[in-house]
């Protein structure tokens, strides 16, 4: 049995805990800052914004193709992401590129200050995501350019929805969370209403299969569990009810296997709008 699909969404997800394990999930979802960089159309002289960096992605990449020859201020709303963040940039040695701790809803730049704005899995993430949608307009150049990534509609994330019905279907209805905030701009028509308040007149949105390879079940649990959106839910289990709900997983995977490997198909979408 599903949560409803009118149920509110909450984001209950403690991102500094989470920056523990958050590196877990880069290879898995490095295609998605490839797609955005590629709609972005960086250039060296170019000023960008890149909000809710998490723990440096995917602005150490610009740096690392680009070095100085332009300009990257990284911000995010976790103070634990922004210094694993950090501690990268100083590890690596790059240049080009600072991470602050900044909430997106609240950007301290002057307007029509940056050429690009990016933002990879924030927005739907943000407390208020139109107003953050309207800061990131705000500090956007005219004719500058806005490239983001949100999650698609719930059951399109495979690797994480399976779990989660699972979940569900234990728990009475009165005591069901609500749907998660990850996929809370996946339905249609919800990403283009919200550019449209924000200001955006020009945009384009499009969907982006991302392909989750995992090397075994044991992998794809922990990954998928440890933390995040799954996390809480599970945890109003017994240990015990725990492992059933393991073993339930287990047995629902099979599906999913093709030439030795777990692979799930999770949808991002992609948009890019003018200023």
């Amino acid at each position: 049995m599903s949560i409803p699909a009118d149920s509110s969404r909450t984001n209950a997800i403690d991102w500094n805990e989470a920056s523990k394990t958050f590196d877990r999930w880069l290879p898995y979802i490095q295609p998605v800052a490839e797609a955005l960089l590629s709609l972005a159309d960086l250039s060296e002289g170019h000023e960008i914004l890149d909000v809710a960096s998490g723990t440096g992605e995917p602005s150490l990449t610009i740096a690392r193709r680009f070095g100085s020859t332009l300009q990257i201020t990284a911000v995010d709303g976790a103070e634990a992401m922004v210094a694993i963040a950090n501690e990268k940039l100083r590890r690596e040695g790059l240049s080009g590129v600072t991470f602050q701790q900044m909430k997106a809803e609240a950007l301290a730049f002057p307007s029509n200050q940056f050429d690009r704005v990016i933002s990879r899995f924030g927005v739907m993430l943000f407390d208020d995501s139109l107003l953050g949608l309207k800061e990131m307009r705000r500090v956007l150049k005219e004719g500058g350019t806005l490239a983001i990534s949100v999650w698609g509609e719930f059951h399109r994330i495979q690797s994480i929805h399976l779990i989660w019905e699972l979940i569900m279907k234990r728990l009475p209805l009165k005591e069901r969370p609500s749907l998660p905030k990850m996929a809370d701009l996946g339905h249609t028509g919800k990403l283009e209403a919200l550019l449209q308040s924000a200001g955006f007149r020009q945009f384009q949105i499009r969907p982006l299969p991302l392909l989750y390879r995992f090397d075994d079940f044991e992998t794809y649990w922990t990954i998928t569990t440890e933390s995040g959106t799954l996390r809480e839910p599970l945890d109003r289990f017994t240990p015990a009810e725990q492992e059933e709900i393991k073993e339930e997983a287990l047995q629902c995977i099979s599906s999913f296997v093709r030439e030795g490997k777990i692979i799930m198909e999770n949808q991002a979408l992609l948009a890019n709008a003018v200023k």
